[in-house]
């Protein structure tokens, strides 16, 4: 069973949201079980790494759709991408002076505020999108 379970219950509705969700999902699991396995921090780093790039990624796509549709609460959504992601950067700093546990500690933060999001606010971002005309981009 994975740390983080990707289900039905996590998707919005919209193929391209649901696929980076589902990937985001993939890269904290990868990283909770490279923890679990007591990878090198090399290791551990560069799955770090790729997780951010691709949070980062997520959000500029989720941003820009946004954008496109002139959604009411595009000020408040961007808000809590970047303070997860300052979050983040101060988490991998950590991680780069020799905390090694922030690895685990950072899976755990992305694992509750991943759920948590999408549930909540994205879930209400897809709603958005559809009454916007805009089944998939």
């Amino acid at each position: 069973m994975d740390y983080f379970e990707w289900n039905d219950a996590l998707k919005v509705g919209n193929q391209l949201i649901d696929q980076d969700h589902f990937e985001l999902v993939t890269l904290v699991n990868e990283l909770h079980q490279a923890v679990q396995e007591g990878k090198s921090t090399d290791v551990l780093a560069k799955i770090l790494q790729a997780l951010l790039n691709y949070t980062q990624e997520h959000f500029q796509r989720e941003e820009l759709l946004m954008e496109h549709i002139a959604y009411a609460d595009i000020e408040a959504h961007k808000a809590m991408h970047q303070k997860l992601l300052d979050q983040v950067l101060v988490l991998q700093d950590a991680f780069e002076r020799g905390r090694s546990e922030v690895a685990s500690n950072t899976a755990e933060l992305l694992r509750y505020w991943l759920t948590h999001h999408i549930m909540r606010t994205d879930k209400k971002l897809s709603h958005a999108i559809r009454e916007a005309g805009l089944l998939e981009l």
